[in-house]
């Protein structure tokens, strides 16, 4: 399943650039309610050994019996990760910064968008910074990773799935399946299953370039290719 959210790329940068020039100060969340994974694990950005990317993409699915359809830009520069929300009327949702292990969020509108700016930072770092740093063999591997086991498949040189398990129970917390190798940063599409909070996302890499690589997509000045 492919996502369907049609954002046009000039019109998705543009909405882009005024989220980072014009997003209001810090805001407390607009509801109880609203999704929270206080469990979940970041890992300090400047222990990250990836090389700086810029990736745009387009996430849609399901959270209980509610419809989920945004899109974001996720930039790792300078020991910076940044990642952008965008509502499908291209309107600014929110952006959250993370250097080191410190994390500022700035939220615009959120009414289209059912989780914490910070849970999407979760799910980023589980998509993009936990699991094996390096290929491995074809075959299962498991490592232990801030209190959880990670389990992941790996087939031709690239994982193709990442399970997030409890260490005492063992019971699943969540799957990632990657469908084909980075390209060149990660799979085109992912989806991610999180059966402990029910929710499912396809997420739609439309757009993605390694900054040391030439990659001139930059949200911060709008710079465009």
């Amino acid at each position: 399943m492919r996502s369907c959210l049609r954002l046009p790329m000039g019109s998705l940068r543009a909405a882009l650039f005024v989220s980072l020039t014009g997003c209001s100060s810090p805001k407390p969340p607009p509801s109880d309610a609203r999704f929270h994974d206080e469990a979940a694990v970041l890992v300090s950005t400047k222990g990250l050994s990836t090389q700086p990317f810029t990736v745009v993409q387009r996430i849609r699915g399901k959270h209980g019996t509610e419809d989920v359809a945004f899109a974001c830009v996720v930039q790792l520069s300078h020991d910076k990760l940044t990642v952008t929300g965008l509502t499908t009327y291209n309107a600014p949702a929110f952006v959250v910064e993370q250097e080191g292990v410190d994390v500022l969020s700035q939220n615009a509108l959120l009414r289209d968008v059912p989780f914490e700016p910070v849970q999407v930072l979760h799910d980023i770092h589980r998509v993009f910074f936990r699991g094996f740093a390096s290929p491995q063999a074809d075959g299962t591997h498991e490592l232990l990773d801030h209190g959880e086991v990670v389990r992941e498949l790996w087939r031709d040189g690239h994982v193709v799935e990442r399970h997030f398990h409890v260490l005492d129970t063992f019971s699943r917390l969540l799957v990632l399946e990657f469908d084909g190798p980075p390209a060149p940063v990660i799979a085109p599409h992912v989806r991610l299953t999180n059966l402990h909070y029910g929710y499912v996302l396809e997420i739609e890499s439309v757009e993605q370039g390694r900054l040391d690589q030439g990659y001139t997509l930059d949200v911060k000045t709008n710079r465009v290719p």
